[in-house]
Formats: structure tokens, sequence, C-alpha cells
């Protein structure tokens, strides 16, 4: 039963052409720029347990998990022998995935072993299978990694077996695409150690980010080619397509909620007005999909903030922003050539969107909602620090009626060097996302 499976577990019957002839690692030979990808840097090899690990398809996960693979036969962390690889997006039901891995465990001889399954979430009742695993004891010794694009689907169906899933600190891990400051450590470490006396290069280095975002494809032909292929903007769309397809969800619908989306990425939203200029579907049809969207690492939605209790208010307004800027041109692209827009998304939208999700990744945030608003609140230990984004040639003081409001304001500028308005710290908007 496992013969079908070889392909990815080349290292079984010879290592060295694992390494050469993997379908995931030897797509990195011809990269320029491969970051780390060494998220499992923090798994406690001492506690098995099942792990799980999130994050947007075309983000890595796939071909981290070999990574990790070749690192641990290295280290002889565990024998090739004692390790599976099962890819699941063709594997129908939790019935034929036990089946499958108690093969794998029968064939073992040793209680120590590591099973790594692939985008687990398109096997129908996998938490099941998963479970019965578990409460056979077959978790306490060998270690399990989970990995699924569908970040809350993922957890909260973990969440229905607690006490399953081993004695580690930490076992939930989650891949975003890379940010500003980790594109630049990737492409032009050296900008980092003095970038406030290379502002040019740092804008310059920003405006490549805007083109080709936080995913390494399009990072490498961008640097190797000055461009990103058609196949690549493709490729993204039909992942987003799939993932929703397999879902049973309609392709319609999708299009129609990602170009009202796209249209006020950035501005005061609520669902209830942007279903109505969809006027194809009900308000949960289009929370559903949004949800979906947000868990997929798509888009982020940004509550108003409150500012006595530092949380959000979940029933007032939004605004939504999408979480790279290379998947907004997908999208754009994408939504143009099916006329469902006119106009790519104005720059002035696009980095405002960026900036948010930049800071998502490592912070809580929020938007401030008044008589004017603010972009981004963080909120800090006890406090908050309200980031209003002006991505204009010009700041003009009746511009900042919300945020002189606050003594520790800032403002991001599209300016090359730092200054002060209105009593008001300004920072170039690139450098602040480095530093």
């Amino acid at each position: 039963m496992l013969e079908e499976y070889k392909f990815h577990n080349l290292f079984w019957t010879n290592p060295d052409v694992f390494l050469t002839s993997d379908p995931h690692l030897s797509q990195l030979r011809d990269l320029k720029f491969v970051h780390p990808m060494n998220w499992w840097i923090d798994i406690d090899w001492k506690n098995p347990g099942i792990f799980i690990l999130t994050g947007g398809r075309q983000i890595g996960k796939s071909t981290s998990t070999k990574i990790l693979i070749k690192h641990l036969i290295k280290i002889k962390r565990f024998l090739p022998e004692q390790i599976f690889y099962l890819p699941c997006d063709q594997i129908d039901d939790h019935h034929n995935l036990t089946r499958i891995i108690r093969t794998f465990i029968d064939e073992q001889t040793d209680t120590n072993f590591l099973i790594i399954l692939d985008e687990i979430t398109f096997v129908r009742g996998w938490d099941k299978g998963i479970k019965a695993l578990a409460d056979e004891g077959h978790f306490r010794n060998g270690f399990c990694i989970l990995t699924g694009s569908d970040t809350v689907i993922l957890k909260n169906a973990a969440a229905r077996f607690p006490g399953r899933r081993g004695n580690a600190d930490k076992v939930d891990f989650h891949i975003f695409p890379l940010s500003f400051k980790e594109y630049v450590l990737l492409t032009e470490p050296m900008l980092i150690q003095n970038c406030e006396n290379q502002i040019e290069k740092v804008f310059a280095s920003f405006n490549k980010y805007l083109k080709c975002g936080g995913f390494l494809r399009a990072i490498n032909e961008l640097h190797s080619i000055g461009e990103i292929r058609k196949a690549t903007y493709m490729t993204f769309e039909q992942w987003i397509k799939g993932d929703f397809q397999k879902r049973g969800k309609r392709l319609n619908f999708l299009q129609d909620i990602l170009a009202a989306l796209y249209k006020t990425a950035g501005t005061q939203v609520t669902f209830s007005n942007l279903t109505s200029a969809t006027g194809t579907m009900t308000k949960d049809t289009f929370i559903d999909y949004s949800l979906l969207l947000q868990r997929m690492d798509i888009i982020h939605v940004l509550e108003a903030f409150d500012q006595n209790t530092l949380k959000g208010f979940p029933k007032k307004a939004k605004k939504i922003h999408f979480a790279d800027p290379f998947i907004i041109d997908v999208i754009g692209q994408w939504l143009q050539r099916e006329r469902y827009i006119h106009a790519t998304m104005e720059e002035s939208n696009k980095v405002e969107s960026i900036t948010a999700s930049n800071l998502i990744s490592k912070n809580i945030v929020y938007y401030i909602k008044a008589d004017g608003e603010i972009d981004i609140v963080l909120v800090k230990n006890n406090g908050f620090i309200p980031i209003e984004i002006k991505w204009t040639g010009q700041l003009r003081p009746s511009d900042l009626k919300q945020i002189r409001k606050y003594n520790n304001s800032l403002i991001l500028t599209k300016q090359r060097q730092r200054g002060i308005i209105e009593n008001i710290e300004t920072i170039p908007l690139p450098l602040y996302l480095l530093q």
C-alpha cells in the first residue's frame, strides 16, 4: 500500500537521491533566494505528539517539511524508514487515511517515528482518523505533523482531541508570506545594517516588494528575469479557485466577493453593505466566504478599536485588507480579465493594506473609528500606538485632525526623511517596516 508514495519518500531507499530528485527539494536548487523555512526549530523532539502547521497555499509548507526531513536524517534523529510523508489531497476519507497510516506504523520495529500528513483538511473526517490513532496510543512515542491551508478548521478540529497532542510547550505553527523586513533580509541583507543612510535603496527595495510580495516563486522571478511570469499569476489564481471549489463553493460568488473587497480595500465597510453591493447572495454567504479567505491568509479584517478595553468592536464597521502585495496583483489581474473591475488598486490603498498585514503577524492590530479615522492601532502592553499612513507627496495639517489627539502617535510617509508635523513624528514608511 505504501509503494505508491515512494515518490515523496525517496529517502527510504536512498537519502542522496532524495536530496537531488525530491519534487519539492529539487525546485529549490535553481532558486537564487531561499529563506530558511525552519519554523520547526521550536519543536521539542523529546516530547512526541500531534503538531499543526498552517499557512496559505504556495507559501512553502510542503517544501519546509521536506527540508525538515532532510535535517532530521542528517542529524540522525530518525532513521529514513522511520519517516513517512503523505500528501493527502488524493485521499478520499478518514477510513483510507487511517488504513495507510496503520500500514506504516505496523511496519515499524520501533515506536519512535515521524508522520507528516500534508494538506490533511482535504480528507473527509480526517479528525476522526487522527483521534482514533491517538486513542490507540500511537502518538505517545511517535510524532505526527498535520499541515493545512485552512487555519481555523484545522485548529478547531484538533481541539476536539484534548490531552492527545502530547506535552510539548509549542504544538501550533504558522507560516506567513515574508514581511518587507524578511524580504530585505533575504534579498539585500546588508541594507538592514545601515538603512537610515541608504534611504533611496530602501524605497527601491520596497517598490520591488510591492510587486513580488512575500512569495518565494514571485521573488525569484522578479530578481532573475525582471518580471513575474504570467504562469505564476495563473498558478496562484488557480490555487484560490481550486481551494474554494474543493469545498463546494461557487466561483461566481467568490468573484463577486473578491471584487467587492478589492474595490473597498482600506475603507470602513460592513458585511451588510458589501452584500448589497454584490446583489447575488445573502449576508451569511458573504461572511462564510470571507471567513474562508481569512483562513487562507488572503485577507485580514481589522475591527474598530475600543480605547477603554484595548479590544475591538466586533459589531462596528471593519477595514478589510489583502494580506500580500503579490496576491493583490493576482486578484486584480484575474478580476480585470473577467470584467469584475475596470482598474487596478491605487498604490496608496495597496500600501496601507501591506503595512497592516506586515504588522498583523507580530502584533495586535485595530483601526480607530471616531470623528476622524486612524488607519492602524498597535496594542502594546497596557497602551496603544495610533499610526496614520500618508502615502502622498505632501502632508497637510488638515489631514491630521484625529491623530493630533494622541501624544504617542506616528505618521508613516512617502517622504525620504524623518520629520515632525503638528508635533507628530513622521517616519518613511519602508524604513519603519524595516526597523
